[in-house]
């Protein structure tokens, strides 16, 4: 036994001398967001968040944001009668990720939107996640309820593949970094998000890591939600005073006699 674990040795060290891109192109993707946690408070606008990491050296990245899947209800619209612009019905799509950003090389872009087909086999973009939501509802087409939510998503800014400068270093060892920025909307919901660096070369994902950005509500937008899930009563009052607050700038600022001559 030992001397047939001294000859895998000796040939270990032999493949590594003949052979070092077999081992060294083994190495591990790496992935960092720079910050990790963004804090929402009473102006918050949106984050910019950098991103680097190495991936093998003849792959570029793709980079995808995703929130937790959660089912959505909502209400479907249409004209009653061909007049009444009003509810006609409900729709819940299940499975659906909070947030699905998709940050990619001008170049993969370019791949993407000419090859929808192949992006799709590939589990990456819209057509790929639409095969991964389910829709209940009282009636209409599904392709178009789902072209519907697409536009309500991406209206919101939580939704959208973007093309965007990717920096990448040298070749070393078979690997080489890479360094971006990625735009965290406004809209986003407080909660864990995954960063996933998908390795892409020749129309196929080669290898993926994960990181993860933690948003946290601070301040007065933390202090709203705890009241609101905890103390309702005083959620409430506090609605009415900012509101009456509110009506009372207004009218100062703007009242029918403001700035009289």
């Amino acid at each position: 036994m030992l001397q047939k674990r001294f000859v895998w040795s000796i040939f270990a060290v032999v493949l590594m001398g003949f052979c070092p891109g077999v081992v060294r192109s083994a190495a591990p993707l790496t992935l960092k967001p720079d910050p990790d946690e963004i804090k929402i408070g009473a102006f918050f606008n949106g984050a910019q968040v950098s991103v680097s990491g190495t991936i093998p050296s003849e792959s570029e990245v793709v980079l995808q944001i995703t929130g937790k899947r959660e089912d959505l209800s909502l209400k479907t619209k249409g004209r009653a009668l061909g007049v009444l612009w009003m509810n006609l019905g409900n729709v819940t799509f299940q499975h659906v990720p909070k947030i699905y950003l998709l940050y990619v090389s001008e170049a993969i872009g370019t791949f993407a939107r000419s090859n929808p087909a192949k992006w799709k086999e590939m589990g990456i973009g819209f057509e790929s996640l639409k095969g991964q939501i389910g829709i209940t509802s009282d009636g209409g087409d599904k392709d178009e309820l789902y072209r519907e939510f697409l536009k309500l998503k991406e209206g919101e800014a939580l939704y959208a593949m973007t093309d965007t400068p990717i920096r990448y270093g040298e070749s070393d060892s078979g690997m080489k970094s890479f360094a971006t920025e990625i735009s965290i909307p406004a809209r986003v919901p407080p909660g864990a998000y995954q960063v996933k660096a998908l390795a892409v070369n020749d129309g196929h994902i080669v290898a993926t890591t994960t990181s993860e950005i933690r948003v946290n509500e601070v301040g007065a937008p933390a202090l709203l939600s705890t009241l609101s899930m905890n103390h309702g009563f005083l959620y409430g009052l506090l609605a009415v005073l900012i509101a009456i607050g509110a009506g009372l700038v207004m009218d100062f600022l703007f009242g029918e006699n403001r700035g009289g001559h």
